[in-house]
């Protein structure tokens, strides 16, 4: 592993993708109204999410790459540690969402408490938000690290490559096998595990020209945002069916932003480092509660859709990332809860 004094670029990364994570729901109040605004609004708004898709990949490669690299084989430390700083803010959040989304289905006079209790349990399950699906997920990638971390280790970059070769394969061609009937099992190559392997892997195995990165990451949001538009216009298909993370283009985008990040040396001003550093460390936080920020914001002070979006998103996604981070800075300050909220 590098010096930590040389690794400013993953901090840099993740602070960029939790503004990218920010601009996808707030792009998302057009994106998902086709039909219902107008063609030109709807196409920038396309763009704009396209442009940010590899945020929340860039996450889990960010995992792979410090977490599979730094695991130091205590199961039960590192599983417990995982649960207080992941597990924990989760919960409190999934409980508020719960309350501000659903309100009357919890503690109005509508439903007896058997019904209550069931539809707390099943809200618990399925997620009380739409952007929770990610911890969801992240907690059952940390599930296999203590199994993926000894692999890599002992594994030959061949090895890697071979999986990684399978897994983008998959990516490729599972929503077309997917459709027939069949008996091959293919989870073994397909799901998010793809994305922690390959932040190990680029990590520690790859340098590109950042010529070819540029071209690669333009070349994948351009197919990316272009086969969206004809899926919507032409084919009246899902709008967002290639927008999802575990697709070719995303993970194209994906990689090439990691590695121009990496490959990076950028210097900036004293106080912007302090900014960056503040978001990486409260950005768990900020990615819980930005969609309850965000829901306020365009009910009490400015939609998305009040003016042009090629300005209303970037600006409102700024805003959003700015008030759920104090909010965050805040409510950590509460004593017995705040050291839990992320």
């Amino acid at each position: 592993m590098q010096d930590n004094s040389k690794l400013n670029w993953a901090n840099n990364l993740r602070a960029a993708a939790t503004l990218g994570v920010i601009c996808i729901h707030t792009s998302s109040y057009l994106t998902g109204s086709f039909g219902k605004v107008p063609q030109t609004d709807w196409m920038i708004s396309i763009i704009m999410n396209t442009m940010v898709r590899w945020s929340v990949p860039v996450f889990v490669m960010l995992t792979g790459t410090f977490v599979l690299n730094n695991y130091n084989d205590q199961i039960g430390p590192f599983l417990k540690k995982a649960f207080y700083k992941i597990i924990v803010p989760f919960l409190i959040w999934s409980i508020v969402y719960l309350l501000f989304n659903f309100w009357d289905n919890v503690l109005g006079p509508n439903l007896s408490l058997y019904q209550r209790v069931h539809f707390v349990v099943e809200k618990l399950i399925t997620g009380t938000a739409v952007h929770l699906w990610y911890v969801y997920m992240i907690i059952c990638v940390y599930l296999v690290i203590p199994i993926f971390a000894r692999w890599v280790r002992i594994a030959q970059k061949k090895e890697l490559y071979f999986f990684l070769c399978l897994w983008f394969i998959m990516l490729m061609v599972y929503p077309f096998i997917d459709r027939y009937k069949h008996d091959f099992e293919l989870g073994y190559f397909t799901g998010y595990i793809g994305y922690l392997v390959a932040g190990y892997y680029l990590f520690n195995f790859v340098q590109l020209p950042k010529s070819l990165l540029w071209i690669l990451f333009f070349i994948s949001i351009a197919l990316t945002a272009g086969g969206t538009y004809y899926l919507a216009f032409q084919q009246n298909m899902d709008k967002e069916m290639l927008l999802a993370p575990l697709t070719p283009g995303v993970f194209v985008m994906s990689a090439s932003i990691y590695l121009l990040f990496k490959q990076a040396n950028v210097t900036y001003p004293n106080w912007l480092s302090i900014l960056v550093s503040a978001i990486c460390k409260y950005s768990y936080g900020i990615y819980l509660i930005h969609l309850l920020v965000l829901a306020l914001i365009d009910d009490y002070l400015v939609s998305v859709t009040d003016f042009n979006p090629l300005w209303s998103i970037p600006a409102i996604s700024l805003l959003t990332l700015l008030l759920s981070f104090v909010s965050i800075y805040l409510l950590r300050k509460l004593p017995l809860i705040g050291k839990w909220i992320g």
